[in-house]
């Protein structure tokens, strides 16, 4: 028997997968995207000027306010707290005391020159010898009689007087300038001291004559060590520069002052301008290549599939760049305002879409990632990047029970309290004002509802333009108003009847292995889709005593009940849905035989040995994970307890048990990672939910049907009539 070829759109396409993303140029473009977006606006606008110029322009800082210590101010700070210290002296009491034991030497000189006259000796001898013991001076021979004839207690309480008024001078400390200056002094207090006439003028003579020391000199080792704790106890110089400030006027001369504000403020270009942007592509390039290290460890689902490796890279680089963009405003009226602009940076959205539609982990390195880049961003602000990452962290937790998008508005209260607390909990720990903490409230408010519309409205594009399957995206496919669906309970309500009833077993048993039960549940509703294009060509759709396959030969029967996958996988195609349901709709006959035409055609054959198996199987692969699984064992069980006429419980897992065999037999679940264990559950979810399909109403014996009329009799009631249906035997009950 001549097999027919098997037209070209009958075959099961093969499904391109993507190329393999080359991970090392990835990472190098990751990197060089993050350096490009961070060093946006990374340094202002530069001048080269040295002092002594003249300005050629009018120079104005841009920036946000600032401060910085200014070295020169704070130098000139120090210069004058070391020119208030006082010098400090010594004072050497020695000095004094040779001084007053002179005095007491011309005292005893003068004694013996009035001992000497007195005994006889020649006058002007004695007064030629007193001249020259005493000090050169104008001592006239009157004042000098006048001396000697006083009595010797006289002239000791004279002397007495003019040691005390030098001491009391010298108590006070002599410096070497002022020497001339405690002369005058001296004399000065000769004129009130007791002392007149002759002796008034002998001892100003002698204090003019005399060579007055100093007693007072600078202690250099102290007054240094008193001007450096003046110094050090200077604070360091802040000048702040508000936004909008001149700096330097046009047509000025530049000062030490004004090239060290350009300096602080990185406008002066004395230093590489290449220096700040090889540290942001260093920190770009550690902290993205942790990224890709923990990826690679710990979520291996993740870093294998290229979609999604694309899928974070769009991301983190569309919220990084949307973060930066945001750092750029500038409030003009309230520096206040912008310098907390760094609380309105919508990191948690990034955090809400990659849980979503990565997963958890993923989600919560990305955010700690991206909240570093927020520090940078905010000019090294760790309370930004604390906030990001308190955010981030409250969007992910909310995403693990997030499959309505109406619930993103419940996030949005979670990630606002989150930033609320922490801005509060940061101001009022860095003391900052009530003002203050007032508008980064307002910020992390923002920023709540922000980053939930953002991810609420981006997260259909990104499902779409990567494939990700959601839950909020299989939740929309199972509403029975999808086109498709409403289209099968119209056009084929056999085969919409029998995917609800497989949707119900593989979701049950989904629930039981720990499965994904909401992806099971949606492909088991689209796996027959395929039959929209010959309905009548499937048993479950047929009117009785109709079959068009009586008419047809079993090769081509074959190709037409084969078909159906391939037909399902163009019409799920084109009507874009996610690849994981596309492939469980591709691989839930796997290559299984079609065994009822296959046996049709040898039986047929004049020669049997012409029919080949491989003609006679699909096309499609085996179930390659517990979903596609799942839903080839439901869909062949609840076929198979449909044309069982039996309700009997262990009929019923016999007939089960017996396809789940026949499918392990069959090589089937050879790749896919079922267990027996699993099998096992398997089998006993099926088993409660085809107890709960293959109800009975209650039927009324003829013994029930006398107890009633005997009951009815003794209350006086009429007999009851039973309804015809009830009357009917089991076996009709059933059918």
């Amino acid at each position: 028997m001549k097999k027919p070829k098997l037209a070209k759109e009958h075959r099961l396409p093969r499904l391109k997968r993507p190329r393999r993303l080359v991970r090392v140029p990835y990472l190098l473009v990751l990197v060089l995207l993050t350096a490009g977006i961070l060093s946006i606006d990374l340094l202002p606008r530069q001048v080269s000027l040295a002092e002594g110029e003249i300005a050629g322009e009018d120079i104005y800082y841009e920036g946000a306010t600032t401060s910085y210590t200014s070295a020169l101010r704070t130098d000139e700070a120090k210069n004058q707290a070391a020119e208030a210290v006082e010098d400090i002296y010594y004072t050497d009491e020695t000095v004094t005391d040779n001084l007053l034991a002179a005095i007491d030497g011309y005292a005893e000189t003068l004694d013996a020159a009035a001992l000497a006259l007195q005994e006889g000796g020649d006058e002007s001898a004695v007064l030629s010898s007193l001249r020259e013991e005493l000090p050169a001076g104008d001592y006239g021979d009157g004042i000098l009689n006048t001396m000697l004839s006083a009595s010797s207690a006289t002239r000791s309480q004279q002397f007495a007087t003019f040691k005390a008024l030098l001491r009391e001078v010298y108590a006070a400390g002599v410096h070497s300038e002022q020497v001339e200056e405690a002369r005058t002094t001296i004399a000065l207090a000769i004129d009130a001291s007791p002392l007149t006439g002759d002796a008034e003028t002998f001892f100003k003579n002698l204090l003019a004559a005399m060579e007055l020391p100093f007693n007072t000199t600078k202690d250099a080792v102290a007054t240094r060590e008193a001007e450096d704790a003046a110094m050090e106890a200077v604070t360091p110089v802040q000048v702040t520069v508000r936004s909008g400030e001149k700096l330097v006027s046009r047509g000025s001369v530049v000062t030490a002052e004004q090239v060290e504000a350009l300096q602080a403020l990185g406008l002066h270009n004395e230093y590489s301008v290449l220096t700040p942007y090889l540290g942001l592509l260093l920190l770009a390039a550690v902290v993205l290549t942790l990224l890709f290290l923990y990826l690679r460890l710990y979520q291996p689902q993740v870093y294998g599939k290229t979609s999604s490796m694309l899928l974070f890279g769009v991301v983190f680089i569309l919220f990084l760049l949307l973060c930066k963009l945001i750092s750029l405003i500038s409030f003009s009226d309230s520096s206040e305002v912008s310098l907390l602009i760094g609380y309105l940076l919508p990191v948690p959205a990034a955090s809400l879409l990659l849980a979503v539609l990565l997963n958890r982990e993923t989600a919560i390195f990305v955010t700690l990632c991206l909240s570093v880049f927020v520090g940078v961003i905010m000019d090294g602000s760790l309370a930004y990047s604390v906030v990001a990452m308190a955010g981030g962290a409250a969007a992910v937790i909310t995403a693990a029970h997030l499959n309505q998008r109406s619930q993103f508005v419940g996030a949005s209260m979670w990630i606002t309290l989150a930033n609320l607390l922490l801005i509060c909990a940061l101001g009022m720990l860095w003391r900052s004002s009530y003002s203050a903490i007032a508008v980064g409230a307002l910020f992390g408010l923002i920023n709540g509802l922000l980053s939930a519309i953002l991810a609420m409205g981006i997260l259909p594009f990104l499902e779409s333009a990567f494939h990700v399957t959601t839950v909020i995206r299989l939740l929309e496919l199972s509403n029975s108003n999808h086109p498709l669906l409403k289209r099968m309970m119209t056009e084929a309500p056999g085969s919409y009847n029998h995917s609800i009833l497989v949707g119900n077993l593989a979701e049950a048993a989904a629930d039981a292995i720990g499965a994904d039960a909401l992806l099971v549940r949606v492909a088991s509703y689209y796996h027959d889709i395929g039959k929209l294009k010959r309905p009548h060509f499937y048993i479950e759709n047929q009117r009785p005593g109709e079959n068009p396959h009586d008419k047809l030969q079993p090769a081509l029967s074959a190709m037409i009940i084969t078909s159906h996958v391939t037909d399902g996988i163009k019409m799920l195609r084109e009507a874009r849905f996610p690849e994981e349901i596309i492939d469980i709709v591709e691989q839930h006959h796997g290559n299984s035989l079609v065994s009822f035409f296959y046996h049709k055609a040898k039986e047929a054959a004049l020669d049997p040995d012409e029919i080949k198996e491989e003609d006679y199987r699909y096309k499609g692969r085996r179930p390659q994970t517990k979903e596609a699984a799942l839903v080839m064992l439901a869909d062949s069980v609840q076929a198979a307890i449909q044309a069982l006429q039996s309700g009997d419980p262990q009929a019923i897992e016999n007939r089960v048990r017996e396809v789940i065999n026949g499918k392990i037999a069959s090589d089937q679940l050879a790749d896919c990672p079922l267990t027996f264990r699993d099998l096992e559950a398997v089998v006993q979810s099926f088993l409660t939910v085809i107890a709960g399909m293959n109800h009975h109403r209650i039927s009324y014996p003829d013994e029930a049907k006398a107890l009633n009329t005997a009951i009815a009799a003794e209350l006086g009631a009429p007999a009851p009539v039973l309804p015809a249906a009830t009357a009917q035997p089991a076996e009709k009950e059933a059918e």
